[in-house]
């Protein structure tokens, strides 16, 4: 029975998950994040602890900022990265959640020259870039500076003593390098993958929606399994009249009947099982009727 308690319950549920739906495509899923003891904490970072002779490294600071204590327009960088050399201008990214900021200076750097060589052919040189320096103002006043460290770097030449041996320097060498990426492979092609995920979702959906459906109108959410009695008086009123099918319903429904304590019910079911000629709809009626009965009874008025 729908009621209006129900009906309001429903449409709270409802309004409750469309609201966390929004809610999350308003803000993106962006998460909290924790506040910083200082007033200003970084970190720096190199795209790789080793690389050969001219491969390009990108190089970040990451600095998290309490907007309460420092105001993160007045944070400056200042580093140095000898021998390497800047390509291109270094970059600032800013990203606000809740009171805290992250600021990312990152720059690309490379390194074309013989300073980047280790002394003998064949081994590596190990360099570590100068601290970084990110300084700032505080609120409170007073210009204050972090000093960061960098990670150290392994530089390795691309050539060997056998790879000079005898070797023309007036030609060509025959040996080359790319930097050019493998080729990406899949388990699973991304495009069935996403067809896959999106017919799943759709399918939880559904399946919420049919929940909420079915506690609005009846006020349950559990899909009630039916007894073998109940299943047998269902088949015995959905058999078509004048048909084998009728007679196994009612033989079936005999057994369940003997087998539920209904030694009289199912003496009736059994006699019409056996009856001639087969007993229409309107004769098996008030049979069905008394098994609901007797099931509406056992179940107290709730389900079975």
């Amino acid at each position: 029975m729908v009621t209006k308690q129900r009906i309001w319950i429903a449409a709270g549920v409802a309004a409750a998950a469309v609201a966390a739906v929004l809610a999350f495509a308003l803000t993106g899923g962006t998460r909290s994040v924790e506040l910083p003891q200082q007033a200003v904490t970084g970190e720096t970072h190199l795209s790789r602890s080793g690389t050969l002779f001219a491969d390009p490294l990108r190089v970040s600071v990451r600095v998290l900022v309490d907007r309460r204590r420092v105001d993160p327009s007045r944070i400056g960088f200042t580093t140095k990265f000898d021998p390497y050399v800047r390509v291109g201008d270094a970059r600032v990214t800013r990203h606000d959640t809740g009171p805290v900021t992250q600021l990312v200076y990152s720059s690309e750097l490379i390194c074309l020259t013989n300073t980047c060589l280790a002394a003998h052919s064949g081994d590596s040189l190990r360099l570590q870039f100068p601290p970084a320096e990110v300084f700032y103002t505080a609120k409170g006043g007073g210009r204050r500076t972090l000093h960061l460290s960098w990670p150290a770097l392994v530089v390795g030449g691309r050539t060997s003593a056998v790879d000079l041996a005898g070797a023309d320097p007036f030609l060509q060498p025959s040996w080359r390098a790319t930097t050019d990426p493998a080729v990406v492979t899949y388990g699973i092609s991304p495009g069935l993958l996403r067809g896959l995920l999106l017919a799943g979702a759709g399918l939880l959906f559904a399946l919420g929606l049919f929940a909420l459906l079915r506690f609005a109108l009846t006020g349950k959410l559990r899909l009630r399994i039916l007894s073998p009695l109940e299943r047998a008086v269902l088949l015995v009123e959905r058999a078509p009249g004048d048909t084998p099918e009728k007679r196994k319903a009612l033989e079936q429904l005999s057994r369940e009947l003997a087998h539920s304590g209904e030694p009289e019910l199912a003496l009736v079911a059994r006699e019409l099982a056996w009856a001639e000629p087969t007993p229409l709809p309107t004769v098996t009626q008030p049979l069905t009727l008394d098994v609901r009965r007797v099931i509406e009874q056992r179940s107290n008025g709730h389900a079975a």
